[in-house]
């Protein structure tokens, strides 16, 4: 799939390729690409210092969130523009450097652990809002933190196919698999675990957490019988409002990956060939793809007063004495009451 590189003398004799790159050209997409990485750190970097300056034990939804975000950040900036590698020779070094770095496959694994982050902030929710006493077994501070680790471990492990389909051919850095058939099992493998079972549970979580708060907040008329079992209705709305937002979070996230997974999909299977990474087509979709690196820590600041508030003191340099979760509807304590008037409330009312 390379152009051979060699260069030649007078008696035909092959001289080893040596280090070359090739500059950026600082096509719209280049430029587009620079905008979002840098939005994408700036953002990203926001909510970590927001969510990591408060002086209290983080709850399960604002680590993940900072773990979403942590994973947002590091795509933000594997996709700054740099140069391309043109030749390079055949040495370990740069064995490594075509399949790790040209491979992208850093990138692929922050993007891969920000799909899974989001697929278990959408299970978290549901448990808090559904389950409530098993959620506070299953979403402990110490499992979160290991949810967490496992999300990477496993992201990395399913991008290190990248290490084995780059590989140095006649002085360039080739992409290739090794038999059709494996090529389609990889298309439709990437396509199902980084984008249809994650989109499936998503949606399916926030269906049912969005069905359970509806049927919370259809309540009996007033009584002395039925008072205590009446939902605080600022506790409901506390828990919409936060449901509510990351809805918009999956929403926007499978509107800028849905076209990208797409078309991968189709290659791989042979639909469409490799001229297709080139187009001005797909290049539209990479960059629809990235913008979800730095769309969310907006998403936070239009829909999440606390978030708003958090930001003002920070800029202020205004010490946080805030005891309540930025982005939880509610404290998540060691023990669930059953009595709804007891229930924490988080300021996301406001």
């Amino acid at each position: 799939m390379s152009e051979t590189v060699t260069v030649t003398n007078s008696t035909d004799a092959v001289v080893p390729a040596v280090w070359s790159w090739i500059p950026i050209t600082w096509q719209w997409w280049d430029v587009i690409q620079l905008i979002l990485a840098i939005a994408g750190i700036i953002g990203n970097s926001l909510v970590m210092l927001v969510i990591f300056r408060v002086k209290r034990k983080l709850c399960s939804t604002d680590t993940l969130i900072a773990g979403l975000a942590l994973a947002d950040f590091l795509t933000s900036v594997f996709i700054i523009p740099h140069a391309q590698v043109k030749t390079l020779p055949d040495t370990i070094a740069a064995q490594l450097y075509c399949r790790i770095i040209q491979s992208n496959s850093l990138m692929w694994t922050s993007i891969c652990a920000s799909i899974f982050t989001l697929t278990t902030i959408s299970i978290e929710r549901l448990m808090a809002v559904r389950y409530p006493f098993q959620f506070q077994r299953f979403f402990s501070s110490r499992s979160t933190s290991l949810a967490i680790g496992g999300i990477w471990l496993i992201s990395f492990v399913i991008n290190t196919v990248s290490f084995y389909v780059h590989y140095i051919f006649e002085g360039k850095c080739a992409f290739g698999f090794s038999t059709p058939s494996f090529q389609k099992f990889i298309g439709v493998f990437y396509f199902i675990a980084e984008y249809l079972v994650p989109v499936s549970v998503m949606i399916l979580a926030h269906v049912f957490t969005i069905r359970t708060l509806r049927e919370r907040a259809q309540v009996k008329p007033y009584s002395a019988e039925n008072q205590s079992q009446r939902p605080n209705k600022h506790f409901l709305r506390a828990r919409r409002r936060v449901v509510e937002m990351l809805f918009i979070v999956v929403v926007i996230f499978i509107i800028c990956w849905t076209p990208d997974q797409f078309g991968f999909l189709a290659f791989t299977v042979g639909i469409i060939d490799f001229s297709h990474f080139n187009s001005p087509l797909y290049r539209s979709f990479v960059v629809l793809a990235f913008v979800n690196s730095c769309a969310n820590p907006i998403i936070y600041a239009a829909r999440n007063p606390n978030f708003r508030q958090a930001l003002k003191e920070l800029f202020r340099n205004v010490p946080s004495i805030r005891l309540q979760s930025v982005f939880a509807a509610i404290y998540e304590t060691s023990n669930v009451s059953t009595d709804t008037s007891a229930t924490k409330l988080s300021s996301v009312d406001k």
